[in-house]
């Protein structure tokens, strides 16, 4: 038999001889020598046969595909550089959105090239000038636009780098060693928009190509403005500032659409999505397909509505207001999840350098958890636990009262993770509050029991850390329909396992409501939340009954599944003992039980208990949301809940 040698080689056989053409190419060479471009040395290359470099995998550039050389100082029509403004800010509202800064705001080469424009070092005997394109538009107008843009992406940059949200992640923080105007002072970058501004009012331009030049440049200004606020000291500024953005947006939006660029503009140039070629980066190669400018109106709006969310917590001097405000943009779909350097500002806003809302002690936090869960200030709480103290040693609350802001922090900044981190971070919190309540438990037990307010509060306070873990455990459940994470086998266990936990929840808070006066703040929450999870302890066990009816696995790989799957939920210590929990929910026997009972209710109809927890929530809209310690995020909760059904 004949063997092909050949048959097994990756290509075929038709290769062709290229020694000679390498030897010539390299005759010129010294011994020893090698040819690197800028930027890339021979560790990259090296590194680039082991791992893979995205840089050698950017692709060849076709004939088709060569563009002009690009010249800065070209002059160009009004309408183009709005076009070019419009684009720009497309490129910032995508980079937000989690893309690089190579695959959008660097791909405006005249970010590359703000020496070459500057105006004060142009030559203008060496420009041709023409009427229709002044070379102010370039040297002046765009210059001073492109500036603001690079500020407006440097303060972004600063908060988005404190580690809030993750890097890669959340966002990308590669800056291919372009600078963003980190040591121009905001100052320069306003004070050159309004001298761009003041030229725009003396050009030789037509008073509608003015106007729309000069709304682009002060928005740009607002958005400046609005990015480089301290809001820990001038939190009062925020709004003007936003009703001032909100204003140019408002114009800018109620002019004519800018065209595009006629084929052959020299503005078509501005961008090069192949920037990533010529520049310090490892990211490979990708072109980002920008949205539609009334897309870009509308993220930025988005945007501005960030913000305005946002002084509105910030006036808000309760926990609840955060609570709910962010428990509302966790669920509803009303609202889109904010942009990572929006979610960072949250979470710097609302506890920085040990100052809540940048006004408040951290102490605050615990005042208003007492009061606002309890109905007791912390002073009373401290003052009541100190006359009824039995101990010989001191009695010590400022390990407790370190242990709760930190976990009240870290369950309000949650809020503001992306859906998973939200979930881990729950998980955690779960343990964390198991340890605040033991702590307070074992606080009670030094306590003289003779007065009934006193044995009252040694019965309550444990049970303050168990109301917030059994809420953090619902959430973790119920996050993990909305991120899709169950098997279909899966799903009816855990719609059961949401029930069991929210009839603990209930079982609290009729305690809790029993104590607490009927014509407090804190009652009126309390009905609401009792309300609330009777409607959705209904809607559980409805969806329990229908999603049980693709069980196909048997008993013990539920079991199994079970326990791996909320393995959150028990004592690490005792790993094999499912009755050492962290919450005491029913074994997990109970769900076929369970089941089982639902299967022969010859009465029960999910759709019957569906409609009859509807009739709740639409009971709802007679609480009024002025007696709760959020009213306007109280309202807004209504919206979500009642209007949907």
């Amino acid at each position: 038999m004949d063997i092909d040698y050949y048959v097994d080689l990756p290509g075929g056989d038709n290769f062709e001889d290229v020694t000679e053409l390498f030897v010539e190419g390299a005759s010129q060479m010294m011994p020893g020598s090698v040819i690197m471009s800028e930027g890339f040395t021979l560790m990259d290359a090296m590194s680039a046969f082991e791992i893979g470099e995205p840089r050698m995998d950017s692709g060849m550039i076709l004939e088709q595909a060569d563009r002009p050389t690009f010249e800065p100082l070209t002059p160009l029509l009004p309408q183009e550089i709005c076009w070019i403004l419009d684009t720009s800010l497309s490129c910032e509202m995508e980079w937000h959105n989690g893309n690089t800064l190579s695959q959008t705001v660097f791909t405006l080469l005249y970010t590359h090239h703000l020496g070459d424009i500057d105006p004060d070092l142009v030559m203008q005997d060496k420009v041709f000038e023409d009427p229709q394109r002044p070379i102010g538009l370039v040297t002046i107008v765009l210059r001073a636009a492109v500036l603001g843009l690079l500020k407006c992406c440097d303060f972004a940059w600063r908060e988005l780098s404190q580690g809030k949200v993750h890097d890669t992640e959340d966002w990308q923080s590669e800056k291919c060693d372009i600078s963003l105007m980190e040591g121009v002072p905001a100052e320069h970058a306003i004070w050159k928009l309004d001298e761009a501004c003041t030229y725009l009012r003396h050009a030789p331009i037509s008073i509608q190509d003015r106007d729309a030049l000069c709304d682009r440049i002060l928005l740009r200004k607002a958005l400046l403005e609005v990015y480089r606020l301290n809001l820990s000291e001038h939190k009062d500024m925020l709004r003007p500032l936003l009703v001032i953005a909100r204003n140019a947006l408002h114009r800018v939006r109620s002019l004519p659409p800018t065209p595009n660029p006629a084929p052959g503009s020299h503005a078509l140039l501005a961008f090069d999505p192949y920037i990533t070629r010529r520049l310090h980066n490892f990211i490979p190669m990708r072109i980002i397909d920008l949205g539609s400018t009334e897309t870009t109106w509308i993220q930025l709006g988005e945007l501005l509505q960030s913000w305005e969310d946002l002084d509105r917590l910030l006036n808000s001097h309760s926990l609840s207001a955060w609570e709910i405000g962010g428990s509302v943009r966790a669920w509803s779909t009303k609202y889109k999840l904010p942009v990572p350097f929006i979610r960072s500002l949250f979470q710097t806003s609302f506890f920085e350098r040990n100052h809540v809302l940048s006004q408040h002690p951290a102490l605050w936090l615990v005042d208003r958890f007492f009061l606002e869960t309890l109905g007791m200030s912390h002073h009373l709480v401290q003052y009541t636990l100190q006359r009824a103290w039995a101990s010989p040693g001191p009695m010590n609350l400022k390990e407790i009262e370190r242990n709760l802001i930190k976990i009240l922090v870290q369950h309000v900044r949650s809020f503001w993770f992306n859906p998973p981190r939200r979930r881990r971070c729950l998980m955690k919190l779960v343990l964390e509050w198991q340890t605040l309540h033991d702590a307070l438990q074992s606080l009670t037990f030094n306590l003289l029991g003779g007065e009934p307010h006193v044995a009252e509060l040694a019965l309550m306070l444990p049970k303050t850390a168990t109301l917030w873990q059994l809420s953090a455990a619902r959430e973790i459940i119920l996050s993990g329909f909305q991120q899709d994470l169950y098997a279909p086998h899966e799903r009816p266990i855990s719609y059961w396992y949401t029930a069991q936990v929210i009839e603990l929840q209930l079982t609290l808070l009729d305690e809790f409501k029993s104590r607490v006066r009927k014509d407090s703040i804190t009652f009126a929450e309390l009905r609401f939340q009792s309300e609330f999870l009777i409607a959705l302890q209904m809607l559980s066990v409805a969806l329990c009954a229908i999603t049980s009816k693709s069980l196909t696995l048997s008993s013990e790989r539920m079991a199994l599944n079970f326990r791996r799957r909320y393995k959150w939920l028990f004592v690490q210590s005792f790993p094999d003992n499912i009755e050492e929990m962290l919450i005491p929910l029913p074994p997990f026997e109970n769900f076929e039980r369970h089941i089982s009972e639902l299967k022969s209710g010859i009465h029960f109809s999910p759709r019957d208990v569906v409609q009859h927890a509807k009739q709740l929530l639409n009971g709802l809209c007679h609480i009024n949301p002025e007696e709760s310690w959020a009213p306007k995020e109280a309202r807004e909760r209504l919206e979500v809940l009642v209007c949907p059904l």
